[in-house]
């Protein structure tokens, strides 16, 4: 897989991937759409807060998540925000692709 920026894969990085799993159970509360989903971290962007994660429910379906990072959380639904698609070929062609195209519109000449 050849990730675009500003995406970039995690999957090696034990610690982020942890790291990030563990701010994700931290903020979810009762009533998001994630809250009690098995997750598994696989991507970030290198611009901002958002993460990309596998739902490991059977489903296929993959989750952007643009973490908060608040110090009480957890945050109230539909915090934080989120967006589902439902396979990683759908993610990315919807998301990274768009993104990709976006971060190098905004990057100065």
């Amino acid at each position: 897989m050849d990730w675009l920026v500003p995406w970039y894969s995690v999957t090696d990085n034990a610690r982020q991937v942890a790291a990030m799993e563990h701010e994700l159970c931290r903020e979810l509360a009762v009533g998001h759409p994630l809250y009690g989903l098995p997750v598994r971290t696989v991507g970030r962007r290198q611009d901002c807060d958002d993460v990309l994660f596998a739902i490991d429910d059977g489903t296929g379906r993959f989750a952007v998540v643009h973490l908060t990072w608040l110090h009480n959380p957890p945050d109230r639904p539909p915090w934080p925000c989120t967006a589902v698609y439902l396979s990683f070929d759908e993610w990315v062609a919807e998301c990274m692709h768009r993104d990709h195209k976006d971060f190098h519109e905004e990057q100065p000449e």
